[in-house]
């Protein structure tokens, strides 16, 4: 021991150097490099800056070793496997299991695995939001094997989901430093376990009867227990019958029971639709089971249909147009065609319109149809209109009506806006043509109509100002070659619908000046421009309903003027016709408005009273 302490000599002390022999001078030494006795302050730098070095090096060393550590020789001897079943199919609950073999001679200690779950794959009898799982190990032993397994579930397949295990465990039991080995395995999901298929035509006429025929096997050696079906029917969709009776309300429900291994079964289901011609809908079925105290959907499908062109057709328009915009105090003429696309007469054809929308003036309809003011509902029938008695096949021929609407939006709360008219008509007719399966023929059409917004611009001026915290100097009534202050209000109220980029502007007149005082509740100001003498203000986004349910955007800005000997007795116009425009976000539609010139007279200043306001001498 005493030897080897020794031999120890520190890093921080420089080696000693050797004597010189007398008259040996330090150039002729061995390996002696040419170096100036001056040149020691630069041989001090290097060694400085190898101690540097050597400093970030062994803290880098003890941050590897502490924060992240590198796994010792005995890592690469940690295997994990993964063992899986030959064939995975959707719904159908599996098994995997990881083998831990230990072949370094070290033990290892405190281990855990964990498993991570890809998209579509689930752990049996747990809550579908737990991804991982973690097992704890514990010690393994050097030339140990220990095996873990994990009971999943897939319900989505089509792809391959990867598994992700990770091994964590440390080489002694005091130390803090713990390392991991991870492994992967790709699992191809096949087809569901209890398959389902959806037989239903492409294609449908309004009315027409159809049939949806539901087939469920299982394809597995082993039941499946407390299996449901159920099916999702468009809102459209009419049930009519099943051959197997349904459960609850909505007849779209069948309890199966258990479903033995290898066995199938059919329910057929017969209906209509009545839908816009055109239009799409889907039929949706799904089977679920009871696994492991959890009840799972283990198989689904969807089908999509389309709703051809009826043998009877149906359009509207309102005023001439299939995308029309109304307005307050507007007058929709609504027109209803109609068309017999068959080869053969449709008989006692009758057509319906239901009126929706609160912007409807009910009162003012004007129609040869029948309203009924129970459901706002228009009917015209052979009885009235003969035409309807017979329609002769590629004939056809149009009903309509006219209503007002009204003169204000129904504003109550913050949401209300957006307003919009709709008509939705229905033609029908006993006739049925051939190779139909059907009780009448049927179409149905309709059409909605936006409202636009409305938006109010308040242009004024006031003397007295007291409220809007601006003081304005000079006499009232005005005099000659004197200056008086004003302050101009520019106020807006939006109604039912959002608007886009607001811009307001005027042009002062001669004789007025901008003081440059400005006051806005928005986040833009009032601003001018002096060389064309232009105020603009603008606004990137208003609310509906601001200004008339909550404080409405406002802009306060001085004026002086100073009124001319040839003013005397009139009043002053200091500011002119104020332009406005903005687009209703709604609609799409850019507007425009205009507001009067503001002058000396200021009648919106109700303080001044009893007095001529003209300019006076």
């Amino acid at each position: 021991m005493t030897e080897e302490k020794d031999k120890f000599r520190s890093p921080w002390t420089a080696p000693a150097s050797p004597k010189l022999q007398r008259g040996e001078s330090p150039t002729e030494r061995p390996g002696f490099m040419g170096k100036k006795p001056g040149t020691r302050r630069s041989s001090d730098g290097i060694i400085i800056g190898l101690i540097f070095v050597a400093l970030i090096a062994g803290g880098f060393s003890l941050y590897t070793f502490f924060i992240h550590p590198s796994a010792p020789e005995n890592n690469s001897k940690i295997s994990l496997e993964f063992l899986k079943p030959n064939q995975i199919l959707i719904g159908e609950p599996f098994a995997v299991s990881v083998s831990i073999s230990n072949y370094s001679d070290t033990v290892l200690k405190n281990a855990k695995l964990s498993l991570f779950l890809p998209d579509g794959i689930y752990f049996v009898g747990q809550s579908d939001g737990q991804r991982v799982s973690e097992q704890v190990v514990g010690d393994i032993g050097p030339g140990s094997i220990n095996q873990q397994t994990f009971n999943l579930l897939a319900l989505s397949g089509d792809a391959t989901r990867r598994l992700e295990a990770k091994l964590v465990y440390s080489f002694s039991q005091t130390s803090a430093a713990q390392y991991e080995s991870p492994a992967f395995l790709d699992l191809l999901i096949n087809q569901p376990a209890v398959s389902i298929n959806l037989g239903i035509p492409q294609s449908v006429f309004n009315g027409q009867d159809f049939e949806i025929k539901v087939s469920y096997s299982n394809n597995t050696t082993h039941d499946f227990k407390d299996v449901h079906l159920a099916l999702d029917y468009p809102p459209i969709f009419r049930f009519k019958q099943s051959t197997v009776s349904p459960e609850g309300a909505g007849n779209n429900s069948w309890q199966l029971g258990n479903v033995s291994a290898g066995s199938a079964g059919t329910i057929s289901i017969t209906g209509n639709v009545v839908g816009p011609e055109g239009s799409f809908f889907d039929v949706g079925a799904s089977l679920t089971s009871l696994i492991s105290g959890r009840t799972y959907t283990v198989s689904k499908q969807t089908a999509n249909v389309s709703i051809s062109q009826s043998p009877l057709s149906l359009s509207l328009v309102a005023n001439n147009s299939s995308d029309y915009v109304s307005h307050l105090n507007d007058t929709v003429q609504y027109t209803i065609e109609y068309k017999n696309n068959s080869d053969i007469a449709m008989q006692n054809v009758k057509i319906q319109a239901k009126l929706v929308g609160e912007l409807f003036d009910l009162s003012g309809i004007r129609s040869d149809g029948n309203f009924n003011s129970l459901n706002n509902t228009i009917t015209w029938f052979p009885a009235t209109n003969r035409q309807l008695l017979t329609v002769p096949s590629k004939q056809g021929g149009s009903v309509g009506f006219v209503i007002p609407i009204k003169s204000a939006f129904p504003i109550r709360l913050l949401s209300d806006k957006n307003y919009i008219l709709k008509v939705q008509a229905q033609v029908e007719s006993p006739t049925v043509p051939p190779n139909i399966t059907a009780d009448k023929t049927v179409s149905v059409a309709g059409i909605e109509s936006k409202v636009a917004g409305k938006l109010d611009f308040v242009s004024e001026a006031l003397w007295r100002d007291a409220a809007s915290g601006i003081l304005n100097g000079g006499s009232y009534p005005p005099r000659v070659n004197q200056p008086t202050q004003f302050t101009v209000h520019w106020r807006v109220v939006n109604y039912a619908t959002d608007a886009a980029n607001f811009h307001v502007s005027a042009y002062l007149q001669s004789g007025a000046r901008f003081t440059g005082v400005t006051k806005s509740t928005t986040d833009t100001q009032p601003t001018y421009n002096p060389n064309s003498g232009l105020v603009t203000w603008d606004i990137p986004f208003i609310p509906a309903t601001k200004g008339f349910i909550s404080p409405p955007p406002e802009a306060m800005f001085q004026i002086e003027v100073i009124p001319s000997s040839n003013q005397v007795g009139s009043n002053v116009v200091f500011l002119g016709e104020t332009s406005i425009e903005w687009t209703d976000s709604f609609v799409g539609q850019a507007n425009q408005a205009t507001a009067r010139e503001l002058d000396t007279s200021v009648p919106a200043d109700t303080t001044v009273v009893g007095i001529d306001r003209r300019v006076q001498q």
